[in-house]
């Protein structure tokens, strides 16, 4: 059992749908055929009928019944209660006989031989008439009812019903013994439910058949040998017919639900296989965004994550090649300076060296760390923890530590909504990792005792933070490059105390908040400067 379950659930989904489809479909029928209470219904009404059909055919026996000659007398004896008092007197009574020439044309009127069996018994139970033998005997003008031709498919069916009960008598509650019929002889009516010796249920009834009070015989009315079971078998047949119709509109919708979703699946499950195996092929995965239903959500998730498993292959590669151009620049400087520090003699061009090959080794680790810290951010986005937080007072806190620790270059915080609350659900920590690279940033190209102006406001989506420098602004005209990893704009008088990756890291931090940064160049008065805009979406 374990094995077959086992071996079920290993089959492909057509099969499966077409499976499960007919096993329901097929429990329905045995539940049908199980439950039905048709066949016993039908042993009922053949009983009641009978009964019915017994008691006129017995009272027509019984009136054309014929008395003997001559005149019977019985003597009651004077003693015969023991008293006195009694009188010897005499009855004189006749003896009434069933008239066989008579009851033969009765029985020939009254059953029809093709589903009814008569017997007529006489007072002392011996048979007098048989109507099998009287139609079918001397063929009178009526063919015998032929019996259920037994093919290989009705031998099958009579078998398989036998063996799963379908056919058992034996909760009517009936008498199975043909021999009870006899006790019609005390003027009861009898009823016996049983089988021949074929197994072909036959209902019997036998009815005492009375003239004045004397029983000079009995009837026995029996069903023909298959005229229960041709019934119960052309109904039960009747219902697999339906079954199979039904089967085969089943099989139908199995094969059209397959096609409609087993299909599509396989298409899709082949194309995810391909891309797994050769992501160089960049196979395209199947659309069936058109279809508004799980096959549809499921084609669009799976081209969205290969999309996106594309673009972020790529990306890796434009890292990989730009931590590669980033490191072979020091490296280079590095070893140049290393190979003229050996050939080198005087004491200030091996200080200057040195100092090279310090800025060189810092330069490296300085962009060691961030290449960590940016190849670690996707995955601490995807399972950091949010919360609602009000973006003014958690800037409050951080631009207070800010000013703290660098005393040039203040920071001023300042809101244009007074009693406004700037809601947001954020990660607190990456948040402010934004901000403190924003400042870093417009600290290399600030002047001393020049000041970074934040402004917080808000619409009906968003909050909204301005991050304005003092710095000159951006050269150039693509100005969002300055948010591409390893790009810098500074001036030559720092150009290896920066990695150009803080901007994008701010960039990818708030991109994963739903949010936009941006940048522009502005001019107030006499000042310049660039001024980064974040807008992430508001909460409440």
């Amino acid at each position: 059992m374990r094995k077959f379950k086992t071996n079920i659930f290993r089959l492909h989904l057509s099969a499966k749908i077409l499976i499960f489809n007919l096993l329901a479909l097929v429990l329905l029928l045995i539940g049908i055929l199980y439950l039905t209470q048709f066949r016993e219904g039908l042993i009922e009404s053949k009983i009641e009928s009978l009964a019915v059909q017994s008691e006129i055919i017995s009272a027509t026996i019984s009136a054309s019944a014929t008395s003997s000659k001559g005149t019977n007398l019985f003597f009651f004896d004077k003693n015969i209660d023991g008293t006195e008092a009694f009188d010897q007197r005499v009855i004189q009574y006749r003896n009434y006989t069933i008239n066989k020439k008579l009851l033969e044309n009765i029985i020939g009127e009254l059953i029809n031989p093709e589903i009814l069996n008569a017997k007529i018994y006489d007072s002392n139970n011996n048979i007098i008439h048989d109507s099998n033998y009287y139609f079918y005997g001397k063929n009178i003008n009526k063919d015998a009812l032929n019996p259920i031709e037994e093919n290989y498919f009705k031998a099958f069916y009579s078998k398989f019903i036998k063996e799963i009960g379908f056919d058992s008598i034996y909760d009517l509650n009936y008498e199975t013994d043909y021999k009870t019929l006899s006790r019609a002889l005390k003027g009861s009516k009898n009823i016996v439910v049983n089988k021949n010796e074929v197994g072909q249920s036959l209902v019997h009834v036998s009815m005492p058949i009375i003239k004045y009070k004397a029983i000079i015989g009995y009837l026995v009315l029996s069903t023909q040998n298959n005229a229960i079971d041709m019934i119960v078998y052309e109904e039960r047949m009747s219902i697999l017919k339906v079954f199979l119709i039904a089967s085969l509109i089943t099989i139908i919708l199995s094969i059209i639900l397959s096609n409609t979703i087993a299909k599509p699946m396989r298409e899709l499950s082949l194309a995810a296989d391909n891309v797994t195996n050769n992501l160089q092929s960049r196979e395209n995965i199947p659309d069936f965004s058109k279809r508004k239903d799980e096959i549809g959500d499921l084609s669009n998730a799976l081209r969205n994550m290969t999309s996106s498993l594309f673009e972020r292959i790529d990306n890796i590669e434009r890292f990989s090649a730009d931590i590669a151009h980033e490191l072979r620049n020091p490296l280079t400087s590095l070893r140049s300076a290393i190979e003229a520090f050996s050939i080198t003699k005087r004491k200030n061009d091996r200080s200057k060296l040195i100092n090279i090959i310090q800025e060189d080794i810092d330069r490296i680790d300085r962009l060691i760390a961030d290449i960590s810290e940016i190849s670690k951010l996707d995955t601490a986005l995807t399972i950091e923890q949010r919360d609602i937080v009000d973006i003014y007072e958690c800037l409050t806190t951080l631009i207070q530590q800010e000013n703290y620790r660098y005393k040039s270059n203040q920071i001023k915080l300042s809101y244009l909504q007074n009693g406004v609350k700037f809601y947001s659900r954020i990660n607190k920590n990456k948040f402010n990792q934004v901000f403190i690279n924003l400042f870093d940033n417009a600290r290399s190209i600030l002047k001393d005792n020049s000041e970074i102006i934040v402004n917080i406001s808000n619409d009906d989506k968003y909050v909204i933070i301005d991050v304005e420098d003092q710095g000159g602004g951006i050269h150039g005209t693509n100005i969002d490059r300055v948010f591409d990893r390893f790009y810098s704009d500074r001036s030559d008088k720092t150009p290896n105390k920066h990695t150009g990756l803080g901007l994008s890291i701010a960039k990818q931090i708030i991109e994963s908040h739903e949010g936009v940064i941006s940048v522009e160049n502005y001019v107030k008065k006499e000042n310049k400067g660039a001024r980064f805009r974040i807008q992430i979406p508001r909460f409440g």
